[in-house]
């Protein structure tokens, strides 16, 4: 699987056109803040941040390791972050220990614009909690826990070849504060509940190429949510009688970009609802009156491109095995 990332995110690199010059500095990728200290029952945010340290990257796949005896992942959010295209968007395997994502985005990330005060390097947001029953005399009674980024943990410049680029890794250590009386806080918690705005608008394109579904019809979609992050995609093909009733009615299954579109004879409207992990929903459309003004739709496109390279790259590696 790890290889399998690897030559996704190469072939994305290559597809996403550069422009951008690069340094030989390596690039860091690590966890904010570095250390703390937290009440068993409190549950804290970890932000996953890149220091580009004057090169360009487009994607990184990235694989942090906690211990799961001690910490409890609650949540893992792509809210804010400055990747807008997921091959894998943030997930936990608590069993496991391990929080993984694999994302980027078109044009490289080239650090800060002159001028922009806010530090605008931010992959993803990890929330943890120390268990309330990890205190002093108990069994799992551990002070610290150490959360380190595994050797799998890439970054891909922007230079239109898919190099690997030169990477440090920085983790943290975080302990339970084991005396007095705390209130539970839960910051993921408190997020959702202050998140009242939907997802970002989007655009619901409609293709077909040779290399996805036999060159049949099919739409890509990608947005991103600054709050809380994308929870997923529910898509629903309405027959042109039914575009009036409510959207409510209409048959919303979950879905994933690129998506099979049913209707070959594009007579029904493509619409596509983005949901945010607080509920919140943007609903966007493709009318059969807006017809697709090519066959092949268009590869430069960074509506989904990531999504459309990993399908390509695990069709390519089926065939090969």
């Amino acid at each position: 699987m790890i290889k399998l990332m690897k030559k996704l995110l190469a072939a994305a690199a290559v597809i996403i056109p550069a422009f951008f010059p690069f340094a030989t500095h390596a690039a860091q990728i690590y966890l904010d803040p570095a250390t703390g200290k937290y009440p068993p029952g409190v549950t804290f945010g970890v932000d996953v941040r890149i220091d580009n340290q004057g090169q360009c990257v487009n994607a990184a796949e990235v694989d942090i390791a906690f211990p799961p005896n001690i910490l409890h992942a609650v949540s893992a959010s792509d809210g804010n972050s400055i990747f807008s295209l997921w091959v894998k968007e943030p997930t936990i395997y608590q069993s496991y220990g391990i929080v993984s994502f694999v994302g980027g985005l078109p044009g490289g990330y080239c650090g800060r614009v002159s001028g922009d005060p806010a530090l605008s390097n931010k992959l993803a947001t990890i929330y943890f909690q120390f268990p309330t029953s990890t205190a002093a005399g108990s069994s799992t009674f551990a002070p610290s826990a150490a959360l380190s980024f595994e050797s799998s943990t890439i970054a891909i410049l922007n230079d239109g070849a898919g190099t690997i680029a030169p990477l440090k890794t920085a983790g943290a250590v975080y302990s339970t504060l084991t005396s007095g009386k705390y209130a539970p806080v839960n910051t993921w918690q408190d997020a959702i509940q202050n998140d009242a705005a939907p997802p970002e608008p989007f655009t619901v394109g409609v293709y077909r190429d040779q290399s996805l579904f036999s060159n049949q019809w099919f739409a890509a979609f990608s947005t991103v949510d600054k709050q809380t992050g994308i929870d997923h995609y529910e898509v629903a093909e309405v027959p042109l009688k039914d575009v009036n009733t409510p959207q409510s009615q209409w048959n919303w299954a979950r879905a994933v970009s690129p998506y099979l579109i049913h209707d070959q004879s594009l007579s029904s409207v493509i619409a596509v609802r983005a949901i945010d992990a607080a509920g919140n929903v943007r609903v966007e459309t493709f009318t059969p009156s807006t017809q697709p003004s090519k066959n092949q739709w268009p590869y430069l496109n960074y509506v989904a491109i990531i999504g459309i390279v990993g399908i390509i790259v695990w069709q390519f590696v089926i065939h090969l095995l």
